[in-house]
């Protein structure tokens, strides 16, 4: 009967999906969900508790430990948390959802120290636990089942799509201009909601669109860029005498946001998760006046420039003052095969440099332009290669008041500089000799001949 009851629940969570996703008559079941509650209701369905066995999926044994009740389990919340993608694509539905608490049992209990008469009511209106339990369960990898053949496969399309995506168009075939472009327009589509009856090895995976969706408000936003303190207890052991040692008790103080734990999600085998962190960094990029804290504390364009950087080797003087996490990894390195992924973080860097004049300095001395260069160069979607185009006229224009060459300039020398900051005194000149001098658009002195750039901007 449970089964039965399983199986029903599960079937009526498809079919409200699919409603809810229809392009005729999507809106108006998505109004009818939020004025029914259903959001409250999906989220007790996407915060239940997994079934009570000796292992998760991913432990020794699989699915088979796990059984049915598992699969269950799964296709329930992964429902659940579609609905709640789609329900938040509306502005009520994302204002609902960031200001809706749980009651006081769901809050964490380690939150409940304060004894205070109105402790619990403070605790629900800071840490709005409702987005922060779920976000939770989104970043726990104890729930995805990595012995599913889904799994696997997912993790083969995302190292190389073309050999293993059977449903993908052979580029030979595609002779008619019209299909071609048809192709690029479907390519940049979100992936769609699996098939009704199909595996679900990762139940949380819709979770990355709902908050992509909530980003898009300010509110949003702020809770994901909101600084987290957490002091953690250190002991420190030291000996005036051999007979007397002494411990001393310090606090240190660690700084995170909720931003920060989602940037290792956009190299998820999970395409999803993929586009849905995606997203929620561009949104994240609208805010201009926390760019310089995106640029040097979350290193945000490190984050989006390693679905861009490929297997190409590089020249010595594209390496210079370029992070090595771009190309240590040489021919192994995959770029991002998802065209909705590769727009996304090319949108989000846009905005970074759109930000203001110290954003695009700092973007210039990191090198971003070499990274997007080899981008664009083997970049087959033309809505992309325009995207990264316009972050190139950023990159590579002078900025107002500047003759020509100095922003380049500029972003060696500040580079040249910083390294013998750290490196010392000692190496001053050993550091700047080492360095060679930067090529690009740059006059050479022994004859009247330009080196030129592949976009052919000065």
């Amino acid at each position: 009967n449970n089964n039965n009851n399983n199986n029903g629940s599960i079937e009526a969570l498809a079919s409200l999906s699919l409603l809810c996703s229809h392009p005729l008559v999507g809106n108006q079941c998505i109004l009818d969900f939020l004025e029914s509650g259903g959001i409250g209701r999906m989220l007790e369905i996407a915060l239940s508790s997994p079934p009570a066995t000796n292992a998760i999926g991913n432990n020794s044994g699989g699915e088979e430990v796990a059984g049915d009740s598992w699969k269950q389990w799964r296709k329930q919340v992964n429902y659940a948390c579609a609905l709640l993608a789609n329900a938040t694509r509306v502005e009520k539905g994302a204002v609902d959802f960031i200001g809706l608490s749980f009651p006081t049992e769901a809050i964490p209990s380690s939150l409940l120290n304060d004894e205070s008469k109105d402790g619990v009511d403070a605790i629900k209106k800071e840490s709005r636990p409702t987005a922060t339990l779920l976000l939770s369960r989104f970043l726990n990898s104890a729930y995805i089942d990595t012995n599913s053949v889904n799994y696997k496969l997912a993790v083969k399309a995302m190292m190389n799509r073309k050999e293993f995506d059977s449903d993908e168009l052979d580029e030979d075939a595609l002779s008619d201009d019209e299909e071609r472009k048809d192709k690029e327009i479907n390519e940049l589509q979100p992936q769609k909601m699996e098939p009704v009856g199909e595996e679900v090895y990762d139940p949380y995976q819709h979770v990355a669109s709902v908050i992509m969706n909530i980003s898009q408000l300010e509110s949003g936003r702020n809770f994901l860029m909101k600084l987290i303190h957490t002091k953690k207890p250190t002991f420190n052991i030291s000996k005036i005498d051999e007979n007397s040692p002494t411990t001393t008790k310090k606090e240190e103080t660690t700084t995170t946001s909720h931003l920060q734990s989602l940037l290792p999600h956009l190299s998820s085998p999970n395409l999803h998760r993929r586009q849905g962190i995606a997203g929620t960094l561009k949104n994240c990029c609208f805010s201009q006046d926390s760019a310089w804290w995106l640029l040097n504390v979350v290193h945000m364009d490190k984050t989006l420039l390693m679905p861009l950087a490929g297997p190409e080797e590089l020249s010595i003087d594209e390496k210079v003052g370029l992070d090595p996490d771009y190309w240590l990894l040489g021919e192994q390195k995959v770029r991002e095969t998802d065209g909705l992924v590769r727009l996304l973080v090319v949108e989000a860097l846009l905005l970074l440099l759109a930000s203001g004049r110290r954003a695009r300095e700092t973007l210039r001395e990191r090198r971003t332009y070499v990274i997007i260069k080899l981008a664009d160069m083997v970049e087959e979607n033309e809505e992309i290669s325009e995207r990264m185009h316009e972050c190139v006229q950023y990159l590579r224009r002078d900025e107002e008041g500047d003759e020509e060459g100095d922003s380049d300039r500029r972003a060696y020398e500040r580079y040249a500089r910083g390294l013998v900051e750290m490196d010392g005194e000692r190496n001053h000149e050993g550091v700047r000799k080492a360095l060679p001098m930067s090529t690009s658009g740059v006059e050479e002195k022994g004859g009247d001949e330009v080196e030129q750039d592949y976009d052919n901007i000065d």
